[in-house]
């Protein structure tokens, strides 16, 4: 969302091309004086804008919403984290990592602090298959980018204390929707997983409701299949190559009646139910109120799916894990 206090600087083409994603809201100011919106946080920096206003050496005003400090420190954990060997001490860091994360938030800071240091840390995804996801749709990346940074801290709470499982969640969760970047996607498509999401099973329904062309249904059942073989083709970025099969399931119900093949899925492992719980918690849209307030979100989410996919477990572990059992709702599974 757009900020509401003042917090403006002034940030030159050539610094702001030394960043990935953006972390703030960007603005360009007219000769006249006239502040225009540019970008928001967690959008994908295209090349082609920092070309344009290289060649105009812009500098615009900028209000960065992330504090650095914070995204360094979570940074620094979770190096810590990769080098540790023994149980007890892996326990005891993805505890420090869960507390920091809880004091982060209870503060009210923005969230791209903490999905930052997952992305810094974690991504090994190609480049240029984010920046496809990104040209796709803008909001299908920052929801990508969101739902793992969430991947990592449900992982953490739910006692998977290994760097390299952690890591595979991230990016997983991160390319699970890379089946949509497809030529057809569309507002359609967009909103049918979003409904699809909150209520399995009604996405398609919904769609076919509206008026959807084939091609549009067509990226919307495929998308599973296409985001499974993606990561066949890029199982070697992976420790656990056998996590890719979520990117098949991740539609399926236990009655047999979701997509793409219609296989009843039976009892949710633990480790699956990380990623659908993940991408269940960010929907494809324009604003996130949950960027500035993060916990009231998480122990106050309420979903089908959490009852349609038996996911309700990790959920309420991941609320016992930030330390605020009496806050989970009793409707959530």
């Amino acid at each position: 969302m757009k900020p509401t206090n003042e917090n403006t600087i002034s940030l030159p083409i050539k610094d702001f091309a030394k960043k990935v994603i953006c972390d703030g809201h960007l603005y360009f100011r007219s000769k006249e004086g006239r502040r225009f919106y540019l970008m928001k946080p967690g959008i994908f920096i295209d090349e082609s804008f920092l070309k344009k206003h290289a060649t105009h050496q812009t500098v615009f005003d900028y209000e960065p919403v992330t504090n650095e400090a914070i995204t360094l420190e979570f940074q620094k954990l979770f190096k810590e984290l990769k080098y540790l060997q023994f149980e007890k001490d892996l326990r005891m860091k993805t505890q420090e990592i869960v507390n920091h994360f809880k004091m982060t938030f209870e503060n009210k800071n923005h969230f791209l602090t903490f999905a930052m240091a997952c992305y810094n840390e974690f991504c090994v995804l190609p480049k240029n298959d984010l920046i496809r996801m990104h040209e796709t749709d803008l909001h299908l990346f920052r929801k990508s980018l969101y739902s793992a940074a969430f991947a990592v801290i449900i992982g953490f709470t739910n006692d998977f204390y290994h760097y390299p499982m952690i890591k595979d969640f991230y990016n997983l969760t991160l390319g699970l929707d890379v089946g949509l970047c497809e030529s057809h996607y569309s507002y359609f498509v967009a909103e049918a997983c979003n409904r699809e999401n909150e209520t399995p099973g009604s996405g398609l329904e919904w769609m076919k409701s509206e008026g959807a062309t084939e091609l549009e249904l067509n990226v919307f059942l495929k998308h599973p299949e296409k985001s499974h073989k993606y990561f066949e083709d890029h199982q070697n970025l992976m420790a656990y190559p056998e996590l890719k099969e979520i990117a098949l399931y991740q539609h399926e119900l236990s009655n047999g009646r979701g997509f793409p093949r219609g296989i009843p899925k039976g009892q949710v492992s633990s480790w699956e139910a990380v990623v659908i719980l993940a991408s269940s918690l960010v929907e494809i849209k324009d604003e996130y109120e949950f960027e500035t307030d993060v916990m009231n979100y998480l122990f106050s989410y309420q979903n089908t799916k959490l009852g349609e996919i038996p996911v309700h477990r990790v959920y309420q572990k991941l609320c016992m894990g930030l330390g605020d059992l009496f806050k989970i709702k009793e409707t959530a599974g």
